[in-house]
């Protein structure tokens, strides 16, 4: 296989993960309004904006996934024809500079349950609850996504090399 259809297929798996993303956001916003319109306790009906947020935020996330990625597998290719070497060298830059990501994504979520552990540990408010609750959801599904995304990344990242090398 060439560097490009490496490429490709990463930029598919970028379109699946997008779609995963969006339809995890449609359950959590859907689950809010449940929580909402269904919820009949005080803490039921404080999980309806802490999920409405995390569903936006994911919403945002995954659609912008989904509109920069088909962009992409039109625009990579003509690259990858015009210059080989340029573009795998493009491409190692692209991939270091987003690496950071996944440390960043686990320091967020370690944060995210030790403000939890001490929301929940602190008050017995709804309100401040469920805002825990919703920080946990968020992190564990952002470590869920990243875990694929990361193990995708350096797949991809050692066929550059292997690119460059030769």
């Amino acid at each position: 296989m060439h560097l490009i259809d490496y490429t490709i297929n990463w930029i598919k798996g970028e379109l699946f993960e997008a779609k995963l993303i969006v339809a995890f956001a449609v359950i959590t916003i859907l689950a809010a309004v449940l929580f909402w319109k269904v919820g009949t306790t005080p803490n039921a009906k404080a999980l309806f904006i802490p999920l409405l947020v995390v569903g936006v935020i994911y919403s945002a996330i995954g659609g912008g996934m989904l509109y920069s990625n088909p962009k992409r597998m039109v625009e990579l290719p003509q690259r990858y024809q015009e210059n080989k070497e340029r573009f795998a060298e493009s491409e190692k830059k692209r991939v270091d500079d987003f690496q950071y990501g996944y440390k960043v994504s686990k320091v967020v979520a370690t944060i995210f349950f030790i403000l939890t552990l001490v929301i929940f540990w602190t008050t017995k408010n709804p309100v401040w609850m469920g805002i825990g609750i919703a920080l946990t959801y968020f992190a564990l599904a952002g470590l869920v996504i990243d875990y694929f995304s990361q193990e995708r990344a350096d797949s991809y990242y050692a066929e550059i090399l292997k690119e460059i090398k030769r």
